[in-house]
């Protein structure tokens, strides 16, 4: 009697072993091919900020040359931390720029998100005229609208004010293009169940609509912040008093001040200014990723 239960089956449908084994470690080779190459790529992309938090604890006052400090010293932070009578103030910056960065955040947010929503979800006489002007209005630079924006916030009073900071970077014409087609793609059914159990447009927005677009509202979240963090020209002009700074225009003021003297303080300065852009991303990116992972699903 014919043992078959030592006889590997090769039905239709099946594989051999030795092809599902082959299969398998070109499988393995593959992703290490792609871990070998991120993580190349996350040393070349982490190694300026390591030089950057290393050079703040240098000692010299020449540039570092090395990725460790020969003579560290926390003489940099500390003169961050007294300014001395200096006519800038770091930490001054940096709370001006972290109020008109989280201010701007949180109401872009639910200003594009309610703007996306009635475009893509509440039909009106010249819905699709609106969207053409937004998307027309976005080829215009943003240079051109600093002269009549800086005479617009002149009259109503609201020049060097956290104002005048933070009310150019709530509407996004970019976030609301961003989230109405975001909200677009989500399944009609969803929306129209929400209707059928009496919810109005509020509460659709509120507890149907905003729960599914976390990952578009992360994605705007970061490039609004980083866009108030780093904006330089705007809190120039609309800014004359050094307690209204923003961190930009101090490090500005500071590099010219300190860095031809002290090249660590400058450093230090530095790094205290890209740590909240990337906690922000860090904090962010788990619905980011989470939206590209859904992205081209339905029902």
């Amino acid at each position: 009697m014919t043992d078959t239960a030592q006889i590997p089956r090769t039905g239709q449908g099946q594989q051999p072993a030795a092809v599902t084994t082959t299969v398998h470690a070109q499988r393995r080779r593959a992703r290490w091919l792609a871990t070998a190459a991120a993580l190349v790529f996350a040393i070349l992309w982490g190694l300026p900020l390591l030089w950057t938090l290393s050079s703040s604890f240098e000692g010299s006052t020449t540039p570092g040359s090395r990725l460790l400090p020969s003579d560290p010293t926390l003489a940099n932070w500390e003169m961050l931390v007294d300014p001395g009578g200096r006519a800038v103030n770091i930490f001054i910056a940096f709370f001006n720029s972290t109020v008109v960065a989280v201010v701007s955040t949180v109401l872009a947010l639910l200003v594009c998100s309610m703007a996306g929503y009635a475009l893509a979800k509440l039909p009106f006489r010249g819905n699709a005229a609106v969207l053409g002007l937004l998307l027309a209005t976005m080829l215009i630079p943003g240079e051109v609208v600093l002269v009549p924006l800086f005479q617009q916030f002149r009259e109503l009073g609201l020049l060097n004010t956290y104002g005048a900071l933070a009310l150019p970077h709530i509407v996004s014409l970019l976030g609301v293009v961003l989230v109405r087609q975001f909200i677009v793609n989500l399944p009609p059914d969803l929306i129209d169940a929400a209707k059928a159990d009496g919810a109005n447009a509020w509460q659709i927005y509120r507890y149907v609509v905003v729960p599914l677009i976390r990952p578009a509202l992360a994605t705007l979240g970061i490039l609004v912040f980083l866009g108030s963090w780093n904006d330089f020209l705007w809190p120039l002009i609309s800014t004359s008093s050094p307690s209204m700074q923003t961190l930009p225009l101090a490090l500005v003021t500071f590099r010219s001040a300190y860095g031809d003297v002290d090249y660590g303080v400058v450093m230090a300065s530095a790094a205290l200014a890209i740590t909240p852009p990337l906690l922000v991303f860090l904090f962010a990116q788990r619905f980011i990723i989470a939206g590209i992972s859904t992205t081209g699903l339905k029902g």
